[in-house]
Formats: C-alpha cells, sequence, structure tokens
C-alpha cells in the first residue's frame, strides 16, 4: 500500500480491527475508535473519532451500522497541545464532507479540525486531548511531527543514448520520519489542437520507493535509469489527433511517515505464521495513559520540490514521447 493513500487504508485497517466478537448480552460501553496524522504542510488538520461499533440484540449487523449514533459521540471536546511550547488549539466538529456511501451509515461524517502554524526548525511534539462530558471519559494520544525533509534540486537528465546511463535524486530525510514513499512526477500541458488556448495541465508519478524504511536526520540517494524511465513515460502516452502535449517540468515528492504509522504496518502484514492473529496497533490511552480505545495517532509529510529543468531533457521528450510537440 502506498503512504499517499494510508488515510484511507489507515481507516480500513483501524475498522478491521474492531472486535468482531462480541457479546451481545454485555453492557453497551463508549469505546473511542481514532485517527489523526497531523501534516505540517497542511492548511488544515482533521481527525475522525468515533465509537466502537455495536449492533443492538434486535438488530442485524447491516441495520445497525446505518444508524449513525452508533458510530459517532454527540458530544465531544477535542484539543491539539503542543507541549514543546504549551500552545492549545482548539478542534472544531465539522459535519460538511461528505462520506462515501457503503456499509456504514454515510449520512453523517463528523470530523474535528484545526490549524496549527508550521515552525519547520522545532522539534513540536502534539498531544490529543479528547473529553467526552456524558460519560466522563478522558482520552488521547501524543506524537512528534515529521518535518520537511531536505531536497537537493538537481536536473533530471536523460541519455538514452548512453547505455545504462542514470540520474540520481539525493535527500535527507526528515527529523522523526520513519518511511517514505517517494515519487518522480512528470508534469506536461496538453493542448487542444482545434484551439490552442484550451490547455490542461497533467502529470504522471514514477514511484521511486514505496515504503521505504530510513533513519531521521540522514543523507540518501535514489538512482533512476534513463532507458527505464523514459519507457516507464512512454507507455502512459498514446496518439490523440484532438490533443497535443508539451513537457513542462519535474518534481521530486516525498511523503514522510512516523514511527507508530511503520508499527502499524509492520503488525498488519499478511501473516504466515500457524498463528492466524496479529497484534492489534494502537496508541490511544485514558487520562492515566492506559491503553483506551483503538486507533492511531501520528504524523506524516506531503513535501514538493520543484526541479531545475535541463533544457536538453525537455526538447528530447518532446521530440520523442507520443502526442508531444517541441
Amino acid at each position: 500500500m502506498k503512504l499517499r493513500i494510508f488515510s484511507f487504508l489507515a481507516a480500513l485497517i483501524i475498522l478491521s480491527a474492531c472486535k468482531n466478537e462480541i457479546d451481545i448480552n454485555a453492557p453497551y460501553k463508549d469505546i473511542p475508535v481514532v485517527y489523526g496524522f497531523l501534516d505540517q504542510n497542511q492548511a488544515t488538520q482533521y481527525i475522525r473519532i468515533q465509537k466502537l461499533y455495536q449492533n443492538a440484540a434486535n438488530q442485524t449487523t447491516d441495520q445497525g451500522a446505518k444508524i449513525a449514533d452508533s458510530l459517532y459521540f454527540d458530544s465531544l471536546v477535542v484539543t491539539l497541545l503542543n507541549t514543546t511550547d504549551g500552545s492549545t488549539y482548539n478542534c472544531v466538529r465539522i459535519d460538511t464532507i461528505p462520506k462515501d456511501s457503503g456499509f456504514f451509515s454515510s449520512g453523517r461524517n463528523t470530523l474535528y479540525a484545526t490549524a496549527l502554524p508550521k515552525n519547520n526548525l522545532a522539534n513540536e511534539q502534539y498531544e490529543l486531548k479528547v473529553f467526552y462530558p456524558k460519560g466522563n471519559l478522558r482520552f488521547g494520544s501524543k506524537t512528534r511531527l515529521v518535518k520537511d525533509p531536505t531536497v537537493e534540486p538537481r536536473k533530471v537528465v536523460i541519455r538514452t543514448d548512453i547505455p545504462n546511463h542514470i540520474f540520481q535524486m539525493r535527500y535527507q530525510t526528515a527529523p522523526n520520519s520513519s518511511l517514505y514513499d517517494l515519487d518522480l512526477r512528470f508534469i506536461y500541458r496538453e493542448f487542444n489542437k482545434a484551439n490552442p488556448n484550451i490547455f490542461e495541465d497533467k502529470f504522471i508519478d514514477f514511484n521511486l520507493k514505496l515504503n521505504k524504511p530510513v533513519s531521521p536526520n540522514t543523507p540518501y540517494i535514489e538512482n533512476i535509469f534513463s532507458g527505464v524511465y523514459f519507457d516507464y513515460l512512454v507507455a502512459n502516452f498514446i496518439n490523440d489527433p484532438n490533443t497535443y502535449r508539451k513537457a513542462t517540468r519535474f518534481e521530486f515528492r516525498t511523503i514522510g511517515g512516523s514511527k507508530e504509522f511503520e508499527t502499524l504496518l509492520s503488525l498488519n502484514k499478511p501473516n504466515t505464521s500457524i498463528v492466524e492473529k496479529n497484534p492489534t496497533f494502537s496508541n490511544i490511552t485514558d487520562a492515566n495513559g492506559n491503553p483506551f480505545g483503538i486507533g492511531i495517532f501520528s504524523s506524516r509529510n506531503f513535501y514538493n520540490q520543484i526541479l531545475p529543468n535541463d533544457v536538453n531533457t525537455i526538447n528530447f521528450l518532446n521530440a520523442n514521447l507520443p502526442g508531444f510537440q517541441p
């Protein structure tokens, strides 16, 4: 799975970790399910806080799943505390973002949102603090922010006339990072032949690494074979008689993940042993620091470095990629 979609996949992992051995005669308990990744490069931080789903004894599972009250707390006080400088940020309840239809109710999609200032020089730790007044419950978690990596703005130099020619991406991993997805993005502009004033900017991503384990604050080099990369681009284009294209630029995109997310991925790998059940990861605790509920509160970092153009490479791509023009 790719880190770029880990918001969706991790949510599935967390929900699939919910107990499937429920005693329908047991007293109902409000057990939180938390999912949140702070990203200092995002304008708004969103945190999902739900309840462990449990249908009533007189309901089928699918009937209960369609009742929003079975999935959400009716009132929460949610804050983020920057334990490094003492700043507190109140999270506002958001119900306006649509939820895709599915097994669970899509009539309500509750998130808690706030904005955080960016300070790439500070090794910040944030604490999620949640209070449920009705049940007098307090729970939360802590995480250190994954900071921006340092990326060397190197040119993409494609030479298919030289056997086994390589070009490189060089970067230093960020503080608090533990794994990375790495992509080389090729951006081009597609024009309408009948009216060149009508155009659209598009891109193709070439994945260099997927969930690559790393050490924080460490330099790395990724080698890319010119021939392999050029063949990949060619395979992604077909001639369209109604359009023509022009190469624009390249970007090096990094998606950094935390140690907690690396642990979650590791525990949810396919189990090939005779013991079928994997341990469930959760870093959510009650007010006394004891494990409580299910979920993950951690950090990630989406970072994008625009690369300087190599004129010869841009001209080469415009002359040789399908549907491109100088």
